[in-house]
């Protein structure tokens, strides 16, 4: 089956009959109607059928009807009842035989397949599947075995006169985009309900930290908490690895707290804000820094520290790796004209390890090994005078496991900085329980000179958005291995029917096959993460050296290729 946006030209004059007016269906019928075409809005419920009947005229439908009037006119059907596969059936059923031969029905299921469907539906049975019905620009569709192609150019040619881009998938629950952004959906949710870390912090960390419009549980509200948990427990019930649905969401639920449709869930809207965030106290943080580390995020945060106006010493392991670090940061600094801004921090570097002992901060950003961090913090703890505020960089080692070693809990936590570190407008802020208030006021402070964005989270591997993004990586690797799409189908999905900033394939390509393969083990091995075991074609790319972007010519979709060509006998 093709996996591109359909193409179908402007259809003629269709009359669309949409049955079930909740919150999908009417998302749909005013999608329609305001496109133009004829729309029959069919429902039981009489407050369904007036609600619809109070929308404005440019997206009320042409009719509303008592279910199932109103269906022999039209050309095509479009269920959107709830999810339970049982309700979808009756629907379909009920309506099959009212309707004109080779008008196509197209259902909303999203977890249910379409074989389930097909016996009360018909032959020209599909699937229109999507997360958010307030985001209708692009869809992904799904055809039974058996759909006539000239059904199949109708729906196509009613969803192209509607704005939307069709994208063909294979049939499965949770299809493509929306499966893969439940699962990441439901970790946030599990987050807040383990108490790692807030509502606001987790949404914070996706949007400056990963790209997101909106951050992950605002998404949830936007779909609404009970849809989003319907879906999620059904999923959960599939062999895809789906994760219970976090119990914070059956808690909200019961409250009432709903979503965006009823003012409250994760967050507040509309007139009812809800209390803000105090201010978090902040204390003189001092002025002299010393980065450990010669690497690309070393010096990105030796950079970051110098700009922020902080007396900047970067420490690396020889005088040849110092003058190297140096040469990257200079010339960034120059490049920008930061070394010449009012109140920028001077700047060296060397591999004397006295600059240790007379500094108000260092930070760790050595290589992401355990036992190399635990010697430096060993030697830090011994050699840096009382209350230098100690914080590693660390990405996905727990902070405590790092540390531990200084043997003064009170001046050490975790200051995660994105790459690149001077563009990166997130920091991700891991205090441990022995953590003083006074350090992490400090702490707090370095942010605000250096222009970031702290969120709090506790110490687990990957604290909050590479916890997110490496399990999703992961399981879109999962539906590649087992064809169940291509690379460039699976990134178009993505980014337009889930709204990411970047496909997985490419996101992973970017960060690395083997940063990932580490970071999934590290969260696998931690049973507070949920995270599933790494998937055999992430173990495979490391394996064969394909990396991604550091290993040029030699990324997923190239692997991918030289695979399933290695798989073709040789033609005799």
């Amino acid at each position: 089956m093709p996996d591109q946006p359909g193409g179908a030209l402007a259809p003629p004059p269709y009359t669309v009959a949409v049955v079930g007016l909740g919150g999908t269906g009417l998302a749909l019928v005013r999608r329609l109607a305001r496109a133009g075409l004829a729309v029959v809005g069919v429902d039981d419920d009489p407050a369904a059928l007036a609600r619809a009947e109070e929308l404005s005229p440019p997206e009320r439908p042409r009719t509303v009807s008592r279910f199932p009037a109103g269906l022999a006119e039209a050309d095509v059907v479009i269920e959107a009842v709830p999810e339970p596969a049982a309700l979808k059936r009756q629907v379909l059923a009920r309506a099959r035989p009212l309707l004109r031969s080779g008008t196509p029905m197209v259902t909303t299921a999203l977890t249910t397949p379409l074989a389930e469907l097909r016996e009360a539906a018909g032959a020209d049975l599909f699937a229109l599947r999507f997360l958010r019905a307030d985001d209708l620009d692009a869809v992904e569709v799904a055809r039974a075995p058996g759909a006539g192609d000239a059904a199949a150019e109708r729906v196509e040619g009613v969803l192209t006169a509607a704005g939307m881009t069709a994208y063909r998938v294979v049939d499965r629950p949770g299809s493509l985009a929306p499966g893969l952004l439940l699962g990441l959906l439901n970790r946030a949710a599990w987050m807040v309900h383990d108490g790692y870390a807030d509502a606001q912090d987790v949404d914070t960390a996706m949007r400056l930290g990963a790209g997101w419009r909106e951050g992950p549980l605002a998404v949830l509200d936007a779909i609404g908490l009970d849809t989003a948990r319907d879906l999620l427990s059904r999923l959960a019930e599939t062999a895809d690895g789906h994760a219970a649905p976090a119990p914070v969401l059956d808690e909200l639920i019961a409250r009432g707290a709903l979503g965006r449709k009823a003012g409250r869930g994760f967050h507040h809207y509309g007139r009812e804000e809800g209390p803000r965030r105090r201010a978090e106290p902040t204390a003189p943080p001092g002025r002299r820094v010393v980065v450990v580390g010669s690497g690309t995020m070393a010096t990105g945060i030796a950079e970051s520290f110098v700009r922020g106006g902080f007396d900047t010493t970067l420490l690396a392991r020889t005088e040849e790796k110092a003058r190297a670090a140096a040469e990257r940061v200079e010339f960034a600094l120059r490049r920008t004209g930061a070394d010449e801004e009012a109140g920028g921090g001077g700047f060296g570097a060397t591999a004397d390890r006295s600059v240790l002992g007379a500094v108000d901060v260092v930070v760790e950003a050595v290589v992401e090994d355990l036992e190399v961090k635990r010697r430096l913090f060993a030697e830090l703890g011994a050699v840096c005078a009382p209350r230098t505020l100690l914080a590693t960089s660390t990405s996905s080692l727990p902070v405590a496991d790092c540390t531990e070693p200084a043997g003064r809990p009170a001046d050490v936590l975790g200051l995660h900085f994105f790459n690149p570190a001077p563009v990166m407008r997130l920091l991700e802020l891991v205090p441990m329980a022995g953590t003083s208030e006074h350090s992490l006021a400090r702490a707090r402070a370095v942010a605000e000179r250096l222009g970031k964005r702290t969120v709090r989270c506790g110490d687990r591997a990957g604290f909050i958005v590479n916890a997110l993004l490496f399990p999703y990586l992961n399981q879109a690797l999962q539906l590649l291995d087992a064809d169940e799409t291509t690379t460039a189908a699976l990134d178009a999905t993505a980014r337009s029917v889930g709204g990411q900033p970047l496909g997985p394939v490419r996101l992973l390509d970017t960060v690395g096959a083997d940063v990932a393969l580490a970071v999934q083990r590290r969260l696998q091995a931690d049973p507070r993460c949920r995270a599933p075991e790494s998937a055999p074609l992430l173990r495979q790319l490391v394996a064969t050296g394909h990396l991604g972007r550091k290993t040029p010519g030699k990324g997923t979709r190239a692997y991918l290729t030289s695979r399933a060509g290695a798989s073709v006998p040789a033609a005799a």
